[in-house]
């Protein structure tokens, strides 16, 4: 008996302790202070590949595979792609390239609200440019060019697209506005690349000209974009057929031309027109990027190589080699990343078919290092790049518990991604003009309980109905009453 009662009070000493030093833990902590809540971000970044990537999208066009790839550039993923169309005939003629239904261009608008593309479908018949709309990803129209259809470029004020027909020996010159053909510049054929004029956040570059690379002859057409005519050619090169690509330093002052006949980078000044300098590589160069400061280059080469070169200095900051044919590239809005465009990557990793075709796809590359930081397959082999904001293809209304709740922001979140973000439908029907078809209440009730494949749960009751109201106005904030 005396053993279990000194059993019970060694349990209240205890107890009275552990309460007491409770007491004075609370008496000694500050009530003004917030206690600290770490965020755990580890999903996202082992989702991002270790680390985070630019917020933006990067737009690949997407060669052999016919279509438009989107990448999201944060967590270096594949989020869409668009097929461009058809008809899909039999490429007979595999020297020509561009091929049959083989998208190379990938050229936007300054404020990312349209982008263009070129495609030809048919030997015998024009290639097309095709216009799409940034926020629904369709095409909005097309037209006719020349055969062989590359790369395009607009001019600075937007109001031309210049189209490289490389069978035909022509740059198309297609007005926005008409949306056709006005006039063409017989330049020669194998015309084949033109500067881009706008690499970054819609920043258009300051030049009085544009500069088309014609791979036959070994030269640059220089053409003035305000009267679309041909100011000079200059010859680049001594070996035929290996000239390919060139871009303006963001600065607009100089133009560098990958002239892989001769191993040499050549550098041309816009004032003057005359070539400046020489930069002599190992292998041939393919294409040519730019920091956003202008400071340093970037150069692919035949095996399968990549250089950062200073511009001022033409030294070799480092040099990389990638997997098969890096070619086109870009670099990120932020200046971090180098995107390379891989006509293949690496059979160990990949070493199956897509559509009877290697895998090609993205390598990202850490331009302060020279590290791979990721690589993403994909069809392709992916062409010409841009890098776009978010907020062009538009962003989903995330709502939070200390905002105010909007019907259109509960729809943009449990519905727009089967019945589109302005109603028109997707996967699921289209939901304009319910008013003339059912009542708010039957309305209400299809959101809250689900209706054949769409599931219920999706909001609660007073969220449902918010949404019904605001989708029998038709997508309006005005009051509306049930039937």
């Amino acid at each position: 008996m005396r053993k279990r009662l000194l059993l019970i009070s060694s349990l209240l000493l205890l107890l009275l302790t552990a309460c007491t030093n409770e007491e004075k833990t609370e008496e000694t902590a500050d009530p003004h202070t917030t206690p600290e809540v770490s965020e755990d971000h580890s999903l996202d970044l082992l989702i991002a590949g270790g680390t985070y990537g630019s917020e933006y999208f990067a737009v690949v066009a997407g060669g052999a595979s016919n279509k438009i790839l989107i990448f999201d550039a944060k967590y270096r993923k594949l989020v869409t792609a668009i097929d461009t169309g058809g008809p899909k005939l039999e490429r007979t003629i595999p020297e020509y390239y561009p091929n049959l239904h083989d998208v190379h261009a990938m050229t936007f608008t300054n404020d990312f609200s349209m982008f263009f593309t070129v495609n030809w479908f048919d030997y015998d018949e024009p290639s097309y440019v095709l216009a799409y709309d940034t926020k629904t990803l369709k095409e909005i129209w097309r037209t006719p060019v020349g055969k062989g259809g590359h790369h395009a470029a607009l001019s600075p004020d937007e109001k031309f697209l210049y189209v490289a027909n490389d069978r035909s020996g022509t740059i198309s010159i297609v007005d926005i506005k008409l949306q056709k053909e006005v006039d063409t510049l017989h330049v020669g054929e194998g015309a084949d690349y033109i500067t881009p004029t706008m690499y970054w956040d819609g920043i258009v570059i300051d030049t009085p000209y544009l500069f088309a690379t014609v791979n036959t002859e070994s030269k640059v057409v220089v053409f003035d974009w305000k009267t679309n005519e041909i100011i000079k050619e200059i010859i680049v090169g001594e070996t035929e057929g290996k000239v390919h690509g060139v871009n303006l330093t963001p600065d607009g002052k100089t133009v560098w031309v990958a002239v892989g006949g001769d191993n040499t980078i050549v550098v041309i000044d816009v004032e003057t027109l005359e070539i400046t300098n020489h930069i002599q590589f190992e292998n041939r160069p393919i294409h040519i990027s730019f920091s956003p400061d202008g400071e340093f280059g970037y150069v692919t080469t035949g095996g399968h190589q990549i250089y950062k070169v200073n511009t001022t200095t033409h030294d070799v900051v480092w040099n990389q080699t990638g997997t098969i044919i890096p070619a086109h590239m870009a670099v990120s809005p932020d200046g971090k990343e180098l995107w390379t465009l891989n006509h293949g990557m690496s059979t160990e990793r990949y070493p199956y078919l897509i559509g009877g075709r290697p895998v090609s796809g993205v390598q990202i590359w850490d331009t302060e290092t020279g590290e791979l930081l990721a690589e993403m397959p994909s069809e392709g082999p992916p062409h010409e790049i841009q890098f776009v904001p978010y907020h062009a293809f538009g962003l989903q209304q995330v709502q939070n518990d200390s905002d105010t709740v909007t019907a259109e922001g509960l729809y943009q979140q449990a519905c727009s991604s089967c019945h589109g973000g302005n109603l028109e439908g997707g996967g699921g029907p289209s939901l304009k003009n319910l008013s003339d078809k059912i009542t708010v209440d039957e309305v209400s009730e299809i959101i809250l309980k689900g209706s054949g494949m769409m599931p219920d749960g999706l909001v609660n009751e007073g969220e449902s109905y918010l949404i019904a109201e605001w989708l029998i106005n038709n997508g309006k904030d005005n009051d509306v009453h049930s039937h």
